[in-house]
C-alpha cells in the first residue's frame, strides 16, 4: 500500500516541477491584445528568490517550534516578508494582508488543504511586487497559485507515508534514536526539495510571465480580477461564519457590519476587537449561555476513557524528572508534523515526542520495541489544545512502568477516545476562533482598507508591517501557552482533566465568549473589504440614475456587500463545495467586468469604459467628456505606475 502512496506523490510532484519549469506555455498570451499596458518591473534576483522559496519552505517545516502554521503560512505575515526580502515591507505587508482576507476561514484538519494559503502568500506577493500589480488583482492571481500548492501538500502526505514504515523498522530493533530520526529527516529532505524548488522557480520568472499575460489581456479582464478582489473575501468570511454564526451570538455579527458601515471605515479593527470583548463579557453576564452540541458528543468517550484511571502508589520504582515532561512537549512542539501522512498523519510525530519517555521508564529491548511500537500507530488530533492526550498518556506510561495493570489496549483506548473530541475543540479554538481574531486585527493594523468602493489600495499611504509583527507576537503568545498548559494539565490530572474541564462548563463559556467577538470583528471585516458595486444606470423622468449610488446606498450602505457573505454563508451551508463557489465567484467577476452596454463596448480599451462603467460590475463612474488628446510619450517619458495602482486604474477617467 504505502508503495501506491509512493507512486501517487511522486507523480504529482512531477506534475508541479513541469509546471514551475514551463511558466511560459501556463502563463504566456497571445501578443497584441486589446487593452495591453505597459507596467514596471522589480527584478527578482536569485538570491531575492533562494529567501523566498526558502521562506515558504519553513512555512511548512518544523523549525519554528510548530509555530509556522500560524505565522510563516499566513499570507499577512508571508508578504512582510517577501516585502523585506525585495525592499518593500510595507506594500509587501498590505498586498498580504489583502490576500489573507479570503483566507480567513482556512481550516486544514484530518489531511486535508483545499488550497494553499502558503504558496499564495509567498507566490502570489512576489508576482504582485514584481509586476506592480495592485492587491485587488494580487488576491485572484494569489488564488490561482494557491490550488498549485496543494500539489506539494498532497504529494507530501503520499511519499511520508513510506517514511513511517522506515521508523516501524527502527522500532523492530528497539533504536529509539532511529525513530525519531526517522520522523524528521527524510520527511524533511523530501519537503525541502518539492516546496523550494518550485517556489524558487516561480519567484525567479513568474513575475515576468504573469506580468507580460497581463499586458495582454483586454482591459475589462484585468478589471474583473480588481473587482474579484473585492468579492472572493466573502468567501474566506463566509468560511470563518460556519463555526461561530449561530444561536445568540449572530447578531454581533450585524453589530459590528453596521459599526464599521457607519463609521465609513474610519474605525479601526482593534477598536472593534475591544468592544466586541466587552460586549462578550456582558452576553456571558446576562444573556442565557449557548451549550454546543458538540460537547455532548464527546463527553461518553471521555468519560470511558476516564473510567480506569490508576493512581500511582506512594513508592514509585522509577519516575519522570520535570525535565523529561517538558523536553517530550518540546519534540511534539516541533515534530508533530514533521512526518505527517495520509497512512498515520501524526503517528510517527507522536512516537518522537514519547522518545525521552521511553528512554526513562524502560531498559530492556523488549520494552523498549513494545513501547515505540504501540506509539507509531495511527494517532491525529489538534496539537495544541490535544495536548491533554499526550500528557495522560505520558502518566499512564509511567505508571505503568511501576507495575500498574496497564495494557497497550488500554493506551490505545484513550488516545483514540480522546484525540477526536480534543481535535474537534482543538480546531474550532485555534483555526476557527482563535487565528481569523488574530489575524483580522492585524490586517486592521497594516492599513488595508476599502472605503466602499475599492478593495484594499496603495493610495497615500502603504502598509504597516507592525500589523504582521504584532499578529506573529500575539499568536505565538497564544499557542505556546495553550501548547504547555494542557500539556503539563494533562500529565498532572490525567484523564479527568478533560471530563472535568468539560462538566464545569469552562469550554463552553469560552466558545460562546469567543463567538461573541468573533462574529463582532466578522461583520466589520465584511464591511471593510468585501465590495460590491452596481455600475448600470436607469432613466427616470428624463434623469439618469445609478442604481447603487441613487437607491441602494442611502437605504442601507453595503447592503449588496452585506447579502453576498450571507450568500456564500448559506452556500456553505448547503454544503457546496468551497471551491466551486471560488471558481463561480471568479468567472462572474471577470464576465460582470465586460462593457455589454453603452460607449465603449466594442473597445474596451476606449477612456468611456472607465468613464461610463458601461459592465455589470463596477464601480460607478458618470460618463462625461472625452480628455483632451495629448502627444504620445516617449519611452523615456512614459508614465510609471506606482506600486499600488492597477491597470484599472491607470485608464484615464472623464468626469462632466
Amino acid at each position: 500500500m504505502f508503495r501506491k502512496f509512493a507512486a501517487f506523490g511522486g507523480c504529482l510532484t512531477l506534475v508541479l516541477l513541469i509546471a514551475a519549469l514551463m511558466p511560459a506555455t501556463t502563463l504566456a498570451a497571445a501578443p497584441g491584445a486589446a487593452g495591453a499596458l505597459e507596467a514596471p518591473r522589480i527584478s527578482v534576483s536569485v538570491w531575492q528568490a533562494a529567501l523566498i522559496a526558502f521562506g515558504y519552505y519553513l512555512a511548512n517545516s518544523p523549525w519554528l517550534f510548530g509555530l509556522a502554521f500560524f505565522t510563516l503560512y499566513r499570507p499577512l505575515v508571508a508578504g512582510f516578508f517577501v516585502g523585506l526580502i525585495l525592499g518593500q515591507p510595507a506594500e509587501g505587508t498590505l498586498i498580504g494582508a489583502a490576500i489573507n482576507v479570503p483566507f480567513l476561514g482556512f481550516l486544514s484538519a484530518g489531511g486535508s488543504l483545499p488550497i494553499d494559503p502558503g504558496f499564495a502568500g509567498w507566490v502570489g506577493v512576489t508576482v504582485a511586487l514584481a509586476g506592480h500589480l495592485d492587491p485587488a488583482a494580487a488576491v485572484s492571481i494569489a488564488l490561482g497559485l494557491g490550488l498549485l500548492g496543494t500539489l506539494i501538500f498532497y504529494g507530501r502526505m503520499a511519499v511520508d507515508s513510506v517514511f513511517a514504515h522506515w521508523a516501524d523498522a527502527r522500532a523492530d530493533k528497539a533504536d529509539i534514536a532511529g525513530v525519531a530520526l526517522m520522523n524528521w529527516l527524510p520527511g524533511q529532505a523530501f519537503l525541502l526539495v518539492v516546496s523550494f524548488v518550485p517556489v524558487f522557480l516561480f519567484a525567479l520568472n513568474g513575475p515576468a510571465y504573469v506580468q507580460d499575460a497581463l499586458n495582454r489581456l483586454p482591459l475589462w479582464t484585468v478589471n474583473g480580477l480588481v473587482i474579484a478582489g473585492g468579492v472572493l473575501p466573502a468567501l474566506g468570511i463566509a468560511m470563518n461564519m460556519r463555526f461561530i454564526f449561530r444561536g445568540s451570538a449572530i447578531p454581533y455579527f450585524f453589530i459590528g457590519f453596521i459599526l464599521m458601515t457607519a463609521t465609513h471605515g474610519s474605525i479601526s479593527l482593534v477598536v472593534v476587537a475591544a468592544i466586541g470583548l466587552c460586549l462578550a463579557y456582558l452576553h456571558l453576564n446576562f444573556v442565557r449561555r449557548d451549550v454546543p452540541a458538540r460537547v455532548e458528543t464527546i463527553e461518553e468517550p471521555v468519560a470511558a476513557a476516564a473510567a480506569s484511571t490508576v493512581v500511582v502508589g506512594a513508592q514509585a520504582k522509577v519516575s519522570l524528572t520535570r525535565g523529561d515532561i517538558i523536553k517530550s512537549w518540546a519534540l511534539w512542539s516541533f515534530f508533530a508534523h514533521a512526518n505527517y501522512n495520509y497512512e498515520r498523519l501524526q503517528g510517527t510525530g507522536f512516537a518522537h515526542a514519547m522518545t525521552p519517555i521511553i528512554k526513562r521508564l524502560y531498559t530492556t529491548e523488549d520494552e523498549i520495541r513494545a513501547a515505540l511500537k504501540r506509539h507509531l500507530v495511527f494517532f491525529n488530533t489538534e496539537p495544541n489544545f490535544g495536548n491533554v492526550v499526550h500528557g495522560t498518556v505520558i502518566a499512564m506510561e509511567e505508571q505503568r512502568a511501576n507495575g500498574a495493570p496497564i495494557d497497550d489496549d488500554a493506551i490505545n483506548s484513550v488516545k483514540s477516545g480522546l484525540m477526536g473530541p480534543m481535535a474537534g475543540i482543538g480546531d474550532t479554538m485555534s483555526q476557527s476562533t482563535i487565528t481569523p481574531i488574530l489575524l483580522a486585527i492585524g490586517i486592521g493594523i497594516a492599513g488595508g482598507t476599502a472605503s466602499g468602493t475599492a478593495v484594499p489600495t496603495i493610495s497615500g499611504a502603504t502598509g504597516n508591517p507592525l500589523g504582521a509583527i504584532i499578529y506573529m507576537a500575539l499568536i505565538s503568545i497564544v499557542i505556546v501557552a495553550i501548547g504547555y498548559t494542557t500539556w503539563m494539565q494533562g500529565y498532572a490530572r490525567g484523564r479527568s482533566f478533560v471530563t472535568e474541564i468539560l462538566k464545569s462548563g469552562a469550554i463552553d463559556r469560552v466558545l460562546v465568549g469567543a463567538g461573541v467577538l468573533g462574529n463582532m470583528v466578522l461583520g466589520a471585516l465584511a464591511a471593510t473589504f468585501v465590495v460590491v458595486n452596481l455600475a448600470p444606470t436607469v432613466s427616470i423622468a428624463g434623469a439618469k440614475m445609478n442604481l447603487q449610488a441613487a437607491i441602494i446606498d442611502p437605504l442601507f450602505p453595503g447592503a449588496l456587500a452585506l447579502g453576498l457573505v450571507l450568500l456564500t454563508w448559506w452556500l456553505l451551508r448547503r454544503r457546496v463545495n468551497p471551491l466551486a463557489i471560488l471558481a463561480a465567484y471568479l468567472v462572474i467577476s471577470i464576465i460582470a467586468a465586460y462593457p455589454f452596454f453603452g460607449p465603449g463596448q466594442q473597445n474596451s480599451g476606449d477612456y468611456s469604459y472607465q468613464a461610463c462603467t458601461s459592465s455589470l460590475l463596477h464601480q460607478y463612474s458618470p460618463c462625461g467628456t472625452p480628455p483632451a488628446a495629448t502627444p504620445a510619450p516617449t519611452a523615456a517619458e512614459s508614465a510609471v505606475p506606482s506600486a499600488g495602482t492597477s491597470a484599472a486604474t491607470s485608464v484615464p477617467s472623464a468626469r462632466p
